[in-house]
């Protein structure tokens, strides 16, 4: 099924998905009107059948009765079903309460506690006072209430199966579209400052380049989310100068806005090497700085700390901006997820930059993970696993 395009939209593929649910609950209406009665009715027969079956038995050997009831005296043979009583002045009519006497000088039936007690009158042609009964198990189903509980109950799954996809329908056009307008608008700021930089800061040029080469390789990651993606490779990285390549894409708008430099800070390691691919733990960095640059720079200050902690190589990004709560953390890598204080700045975003950053830091065997900073912002932390000694750079 097509679900976008020109010849189709949005609107046609509700139509297509809608169909045959339609047509599904009408055909169940249909049946609950039409098909269910005359089943109904072929139980009934069938039953009925085989009641009168069990009565001609009956008449055609008087000895598999289980007793004998005879006018005027009661029960004169064998015993009737329990809870069952059968007075000597009973009327023909009295012995067939469900639905009258049936062939009133021949046999008739009523419900007991096992099934039904059939009854044959007349069974000897000396002996047209006696009824010879006994109680048997005939089966009536109700395919009337199983009917009308289950078609309607199918019928309610599938109304609310196809309204959810609906939905998902609508919500992943919605998300489309939101995906091309954020693309469109992040690839348009670097080219129109591209286009002036061209000829008068060759310098600036080949860094607004590389930060749409590293957008559009954003674009392509997540894309290849769930399929196949190349195993990254297992170097040797200094987190440092990682971060350093990183922040150089980033550094004349940071201290545009600032003043300074983001800072690394006191104690942090002027090297850190960690086990990973180069290429992934820049591109994740950026990531996180581009997010930084912002979401949270116009707020306050932005830093980061190296540090080594149980075999892990810990890279955090720390900013003062106006944070996350613990809902709008959990969701944060989430794909297409942008927080409201995101949402509210107006600021153009994929929603998909720490999602697949996420992906690349968990196939290098590593994490990346958010938490408060205090008094307010976010810490996100990129952990790998430290370089061995003997490892060949």
């Amino acid at each position: 099924m097509k679900i976008f395009g020109e010849s189709g939209g949005i609107g046609k593929s509700v139509a297509a998905l809608c169909l045959p649910s339609a047509a599904a609950i009408a055909t169940g209406v249909a049946f609950l009107a039409a098909g269910v009665p005359r089943i109904s009715a072929a139980e009934r027969e069938r039953v009925e059948a085989a009641t009168e079956k069990a009565a001609m038995d009956l008449r055609d050997d008087p000895s598999a009765a289980e007793f004998v009831w005879t006018r005027s005296k009661g029960i004169v043979s064998g015993a009737a079903p329990e809870g069952m009583s059968f007075p000597a002045d009973m009327t023909w009519k009295e012995w067939n309460p469900e639905t009258g006497t049936k062939r009133k000088d021949m046999w008739g039936w009523r419900k007991s506690a096992k099934g039904r007690l059939v009854w044959t009158r007349g069974a000897r042609a000396d002996d047209s006072d006696s009824v010879y009964g006994f109680d048997t198990e005939i089966e009536e189903r109700d395919w009337a209430l199983a009917f009308f509980v289950f078609v309607p109950l199918s019928m309610a799954v599938l109304a609310w199966t196809t309204a959810k996809a609906v939905l998902f329908l609508a919500g992943y056009a919605k998300t489309r579209d939101d995906f091309l307008a954020a693309a469109a608008h992040d690839l348009t700021t670097p080219l129109a400052a591209m286009r002036l930089a061209i000829g008068r800061d060759d310098r600036m040029a080949k860094r607004l380049d590389e930060r749409m080469l590293r957008i559009v390789s954003n674009i392509k990651d997540f894309l290849r989310m769930g399929g196949k993606r190349p195993a990254p490779a297992a170097e040797r990285i200094d987190l440092v100068e990682a971060f350093r390549e990183a922040y150089a894409l980033f550094g004349d708008e940071y201290r545009d806005l600032r003043g300074e430099d983001v800072r690394i800070a006191e104690g942090s390691p002027a090297s850190l090497e960690a086990t990973g691919d180069a290429t992934m733990v820049v591109q994740t960095m950026w990531n996180i700085l581009g997010n930084d640059l912002k979401y949270a720079a116009p707020y306050g200050k932005v830093s980061v700390s190296f540090r080594r902690e149980g075999g892990m190589a810990k890279a955090a990004f720390i900013d003062e901006g106006p944070g996350m709560d613990r809902r709008e953390m959990a969701r944060a890598f989430d794909r297409y997820y942008r927080a409201k204080t995101v949402l509210r700045s107006g600021k153009g975003g994929f929603g998909i930059g720490l999602c697949t950053a996420k992906e690349s830091v968990e196939a290098m065997g590593g994490r990346l993970e958010v938490a408060a900073n205090s008094p307010r912002g976010c810490v996100f932390t990129l952990s790998l696993p430290l370089a061995p000694a003997n490892m060949v750079e």
